[in-house]
């Protein structure tokens, strides 16, 4: 099915700084970016890395396995990089659930971001293992009422429903077209000003990690950027 063409350019916002109390950790903050990205840590440190993801892609889960603890601890918590998710979506299941992570706003992205890609190897094998006869269905109806089909058949809906979302508000954030239209242009950002061509691929300050698709080659890169 033909998303790309629900693209629209959004307007670019000013990321909004939102205070913690100090005892709270960086990682705990959470802001939203002009590409309308979501930003972990401290949106004014001096480093500022982009994760270009895909939920569909297996990279990008173990990516969240392997980085989790050191990127907050080590580098998030301590303020020497931000961290900044942004989609750069292959395929409609990945844009059903690039629309899901963004459901509950801000606050509630990154344990949605986090349930899905730990979950990804479950949701997607029982999409793949849905009957030919229902797979046929995929494509018809409108957009929403396409994404709806896929979230059935993946189960996603119940991964949503285990964080506490209702099937009206799962239903409302697969409808959201603004959030549609920031996941897409992120994808376009991504896809023809960065030339980005796999995933997960990494930027530093906007400027693409060459041959850097995982924790292991990342790490290095962070450990060596001046305090």
């Amino acid at each position: 099915m033909n998303l790309r063409s629900a693209y629209l350019a959004s307007a670019l916002v000013a990321a909004t700084v939102i205070a913690v109390p100090a005892s709270a950790q960086q990682a705990d903050r959470v802001t939203l970016s002009a590409m309308g990205g979501h930003v972990m840590g401290n949106p004014l440190a001096r480093h500022k890395l982009t994760e270009y993801m895909s939920y569909t892609c297996s990279h990008c889960a173990a990516f969240e396995k392997d980085s989790h603890a050191a990127l907050t601890t080590d580098f998030v918590n301590k303020s020497r990089v931000s961290f900044e998710v942004r989609n750069l979506v292959l395929n409609p299941i990945d844009l059903s659930a690039a629309m899901l992570a963004r459901c509950g706003g801000r606050t509630k992205f990154f344990g949605n971001h986090r349930a899905l890609l730990l979950k990804q190897s479950t949701w997607l094998a029982k999409f793949q293992a849905t009957p030919p006869e229902v797979m046929k269905t995929m494509n018809d109806g409108t957009v929403p009422q396409r994404l709806k089909k896929i979230v059935k058949a993946a189960g996603l809906d119940i991964l949503m429903k285990a964080r506490g979302f209702t099937t009206a508000q799962i239903d409302a954030c697969l409808s959201n077209q603004t959030e549609q239209d920031k996941i897409l242009a992120m994808t376009k950002y991504a896809t023809d000003t960065l030339k980005l061509s796999g995933t997960p691929s990494f930027t530093l300050g906007d400027q693409p990690l060459a041959d850097v698709h995982s924790w292991t080659a990342l790490k290095p890169k962070l450990t060596a950027l001046p305090q």
